[in-house]
């Protein structure tokens, strides 16, 4: 088959069959006497299999998934895509949270100056995973309090709101297709007004239907992605050879 060919068929550049190549995401294709590209009907599951997946994957996660599947290793493929999907759950959980305890202020008393809260309380509370907290921390999002010769990061309830409020301007950012660079949220929080409930009810529904419209097309992508495997579990590709 020809680039040609199998672009228009999926509505790509030959340039996007190439990139795909170029990145390992699909079996080694041969070429012809005059050096052009020979795709095979392997080839050419692998490419409907990528332009599925990349609708609801990241190409990180699509590169590292195809490439188990090329070593046959279809198994871990599979985990690898339970992996992302479980990143999204988690997603949703922290969506959850900021629902509840920014919308209708529900749970930990946000407005209330706890003190001595730890960052596995913070954690637990928002669902963020302590990783992304100290980092925010590091980069200047948060500042925690410190103790106990600044070897302790000491938290409030206060740091709680700001924790979500951070998580829901990235996951807006992301649902609106803008980036999510530490500068623009920085400005997010600076403009961020907790007394403007139908903004926050604005946000809130937008992250919502983005969250829901990801694992729509992670589903589909999976659905393409599990096609793909029993053809090469089955060894489909190399019966027709």
């Amino acid at each position: 088959m020809r680039p040609i060919d199998i672009a228009r068929k999926l509505d790509v550049s030959a340039a996007a069959l190439r990139n795909y190549e170029d990145c390992g995401m699909i079996p080694k294709v041969a070429r012809s006497a005059s050096g052009h590209r020979v795709y095979t009907e392997e080839h050419f599951a692998y490419f409907v299999c990528i332009r599925e997946m990349l609708v609801g994957f990241t190409l990180t996660h699509t590169v590292k998934i195809l490439r188990e599947v090329m070593a046959r290793k279809i198994d871990s493929a599979l985990w690898l895509v339970n992996d992302a999907q479980a990143e999204l759950h988690q997603q949703r959980i922290i969506f959850n949270n900021i629902s509840w305890k920014l919308l209708h202020r529900v749970g930990t008393p946000i407005d209330v100056k706890l003190a001595a809260l730890t960052i596995n309380d913070v954690s637990r509370e928002t669902g963020i995973p302590v990783a992304t907290i100290r980092h925010w921390d590091r980069v200047g999002l948060l500042s925690a309090h410190r103790c106990g010769g600044n070897s302790y990061r000491m938290y409030t309830a206060e740091h709680i709101r700001q924790a979500l409020t951070i998580y829901a301007l990235k996951l807006s950012l992301c649902a609106t297709g803008e980036k999510h660079c530490i500068d623009n949220i920085k400005e997010g929080i600076q403009q961020f007004d907790y007394d403007d409930q139908s903004k926050i009810h604005e946000m809130t529904k937008g992250i919502e239907q983005y969250l829901d419209q990801t694992n729509r097309d992670q589903i589909k992508g999976i659905s393409a992605l599990y096609r793909l495997c029993v053809q090469v579990d089955t060894h489909h590709f190399e019966d027709q050879i």
